[in-house]
């Protein structure tokens, strides 16, 4: 099971120009509040100014980026001609992301223009996918990057800052749309922290929803999602927002890495990385691996618990809990036992042609019956239903598996055309 394409994320339409429109009311409200009228004045006697080389914009921006106090200064002197619509709010904001970012690297003192090879490097990086229907970065033109540099860099290994510049001819310019378009994807991706950091499951569901149009993702299938996300970055996510590492920032795709969080068998601390991309419908994909984990599953008759995975059961304890089979088969280590709808197979002990004790190894349940694995999981049950008791199996192929001290099994499922489950195994892992 696949979902559309046109699924994913297009909460972009509605929250996300909400969140732009927000900010920058809010950003321009502040503004007011602090300077009047004479910002205003300040900030528009550029438009009469002659046009500036790539060096000076990119000098100005620069200064913005290393000092919040510069940025007004820096805007006004921008030719009006040059700043393509930019407004200050957004400029302004721009450079704060930036500056949070190049805080990793210490003060810069210079920016350098990246050259042709380097550039192309960027933009490949940017782009960087084997899946078709993402948009291009160079869906805005021809740009010239900007590189910060930092005589004293406290971090090398961090990720370089880097900014746009339009480039139409010999004319260099702001570009409105790369910049007002990285914030909208900026607020998208951090709104989605947001929820998730404040434990609002109505919140983020109201996020995800969009992402999940097929009829099987009912109401309550997103929300079982959206509590299921919530609860693994309560879990096993270590790091705090504030603290997660922006590594790429452009309008099309934004890379965060979150330092620490637990393995998914919570023996050790590794990072994940999570990813916002840019599709060509317009709308946003949130790229969050969140592992499909599930708990210890049983073989249950009539509902109680009967047989544990790895384990080690005679001959007669297996008559007593399952009842006769219906057929046995034997080879030289392994018996096979067929039930009403049912198969079980042990590494067994073979004696004069009779097993005496096996470990359990494999489960296989076609029909439904009396037997199922715990009280959850049946023949019949719908992919909906599926997704209720593991929110992400659709994320994983409808495969997980789980550890107990006997081993590691996993669960598959096949279905029918019309998404119910016809087939569910329990075996052991390979390899």
């Amino acid at each position: 099971m696949t979902k559309a394409d046109n699924s994913r994320t297009k909460i972009k339409r509605a929250l996300s120009k909400a969140l732009a429109v927000v900010m920058c009311i809010s950003m321009i409200m502040g503004i007011m509040g602090l300077t009047g009228c004479k910002l205003i004045d300040n900030l528009t006697h550029g438009a009469a100014q002659k046009s500036l080389s790539e060096a000076e914009l990119a000098r100005l921006v620069t200064n913005a980026v290393i000092s919040d106090a510069d940025v007004a200064d820096s805007y006004a002197s921008f030719p009006k001609s040059q700043l393509d619509g930019l407004s200050y709010s957004m400029f302004s904001e721009y450079c704060s992301i930036l500056r949070k970012n190049a805080s990793e690297h210490g003060t810069a003192d210079s920016f350098r223009i990246l050259n042709e090879e380097d550039k192309l490097k960027y933009f490949e990086a940017i782009d960087s996918t084997d899946e078709e229907g993402f948009e291009s970065i160079f869906k805005y033109g021809d740009m010239d990057v900007i590189e910060l540099c930092f005589s004293k860099d406290k971090d090398p290994s961090a990720p370089p800052v880097r900014f746009m510049l339009s480039k139409k001819g010999d004319t260099y310019s702001l570009s409105s749309k790369f910049i007002v378009d990285s914030m909208l994807a900026y607020s998208y991706i951090n709104h989605y922290f947001e929820m998730i950091d404040d434990g609002n499951v109505d919140g983020l569901e109201a996020v995800i929803k969009s992402t999940y149009n097929s009829d099987i993702y009912l109401n309550s299938v997103i929300h079982a999602k959206a509590d299921y996300i919530a609860d693994y970055y309560r879990l096993k996510v270590k790091t705090s927002t504030p603290d997660y590492e922006l590594k790429l920032f452009s309008p099309t795709h934004i890379t965060y890495v979150i330092p620490e969080v637990f393995s998914a068998d919570g023996t050790k601390i590794v990072s994940k990385t999570v990813e916002l991309r840019l599709k060509t419908d317009g709308t946003f994909l949130v790229e969050d691996d969140i592992p499909a984990t599930i708990k210890e599953i049983r073989l249950s008759r009539e509902g109680s618990s009967r047989l544990r995975m790895g384990s080690t059961y005679t001959n007669s304890e297996i008559r007593y809990l399952l009842g006769d089979p219906k057929v046995a088969t034997y080879t030289a280590d392994q018996v096979i036992l067929a039930y009403d709808g049912m198969t079980i197979r042990l590494d067994a002990e073979i004696e004069n042609g009779q097993w005496t004790s096996g470990r359990l190894t494999s489960i296989l349940i076609r029909k439904d019956t009396i037997f199922t694995l715990t009280e959850d999981l049946y023949i019949g049950m719908n992919i909906s239903e599926l997704l209720l008791v593991y929110p992400m199996f659709d994320e994983c192929e409808y495969t997980g598996s789980f550890k107990n001290g006997d081993g590691e099994f996993v669960l598959t499922f096949e279905f029918d055309d019309y998404g119910n489950v016809t087939t569910i195994r329990l075996g052991e892992a390979v390899g």
